[in-house]
């Protein structure tokens, strides 16, 4: 047992080494994502943080002695939010992973990552300025997520005022959009608590919720919602081609809501 994880120490201080088993795990997370989607398709924004960060994720065991570090370690505090967002959303699946042998080591890939991230960049970064960049990036991030949850309460109150109107008038903006297309462009819990699969996975809608008591200030039936959504925002797509995961995309292209 003991030399059992010595060996396992000695493979992570390998920089070449866990940069490929790095590779290797979000490799498997972006497949199996891709089949049983837990997080949905990302929005742009988020594809292109996401792929930043995975990339330097992998990337950051060869440099982390070289002068670009610091600057590596800055996108690792911004992936850290990213991980952490990932345990958050999963929920009670966190308890249960075990259960399920491969899929359940799977869920905690984030988990491994938080800690490979802290360990490398806050408790032990090879170059201590390297600590000072992380930090700032985690300073920048509750910055951000604190905006949105301020940006989501406002949204409420716009969404109170559009139901006093009777739903005919809407100050429409980033926010108010993303709470008109909740449930069937943008899913905002794990998908078996979501109910049907909608197509999106926009982060920014999901942690304003998570700020402001995890409410949908929208309470009316997925078919009144759609038809709001496509009078206020009619040059929108509402429909994709491709649904939330490959092995329940029927269910979504043939439900009597698109009928």
């Amino acid at each position: 047992m003991k030399k059992g994880i010595q060996n396992i120490l000695e493979f992570l201080s390998n920089p070449k080494k866990l940069a490929i088993f790095n590779g290797v795990l979000i490799a498997i997370i972006i497949a199996l994502n891709s089949y049983m989607q837990a997080f949905c398709i990302p929005t742009t924004w988020a594809i292109i943080v996401l792929t930043i960060c995975f990339a330097n994720t992998i990337v950051y065991p060869l440099i982390e002695n070289s002068k670009w570090a610091p600057y590596s370690s800055f996108i690792n505090g911004i992936s850290l939010f990213v991980f952490i967002y990932c345990v958050i959303f999963l929920g009670e699946i966190n308890f249960i992973g075990l259960i399920f042998i491969f899929a359940g080591l799977v869920i905690y890939i984030p988990h491994f990552f938080v800690i490979q991230i802290i360990w490398k960049n806050l408790i032990k970064p090879k170059i201590k300025s390297s600590r000072h960049y992380f930090l700032a990036a985690i300073v920048l991030c509750i910055g951000i997520v604190i905006y949105v949850g301020i940006a989501y309460k406002q949204a409420i109150y716009q969404v109170e005022e559009f139901k006093k109107s009777g739903y005919t008038k809407l100050e429409k903006n980033f926010m108010t959009e993303k709470i008109l297309g909740m449930h069937f462009i943008y899913h905002t819990r794990f998908c078996y608590y979501d109910g049907w699969r909608p197509p999106k996975h926009e982060r920014i809608l999901v942690i304003g919720m998570w700020l402001n008591g995890r409410t949908d200030p929208l309470n009316v039936d997925l078919k009144t919602r759609l038809e709001l959504y496509k009078k206020f925002f009619p040059e929108n797509k509402y429909k994709f081609n491709c649904s939330c995961a490959i092995s329940d995309r029927e269910y979504y292209h043939n439900d009597e809501l698109w009928k």
